[in-house]
């Protein structure tokens, strides 16, 4: 099996001023190598495939609205609880 290299990947998040400002500081948070500059597309450096899962979350969390985000935590927890093994309850 062929070893991938992900320090070699650099993803380009073109979006809206206000949205790259947004996923350029949570990326920061994050401690995922990128860089912002005026009038120009974000760039990310990809270097292991969770960064890569986490700045795909990221990015795509400004275009959804929020009953989108909702629906999507929920199944999150009942994934995890499946894993583990208990129920989720509800309120």
């Amino acid at each position: 099996m062929k070893k991938v290299n992900y320090s070699d990947w650099i993803a380009t998040i073109d979006t809206a001023w206000g949205d790259r400002w947004q996923i350029y500081h949570r990326l920061q948070e994050l401690e995922i190598s990128c860089n912002c500059s005026t009038g120009k597309p974000l760039t990310v450096s990809v270097e292991t495939p969770t960064a890569a899962i986490q700045v795909w979350n990221v990015a795509r969390q400004p275009s959804l609205d929020r009953c989108q985000l909702v629906d999507w935590l929920d199944r999150c927890l009942i994934l995890q609880a499946a894993r583990h093994g208990s129920e989720l309850l509800y309120d």
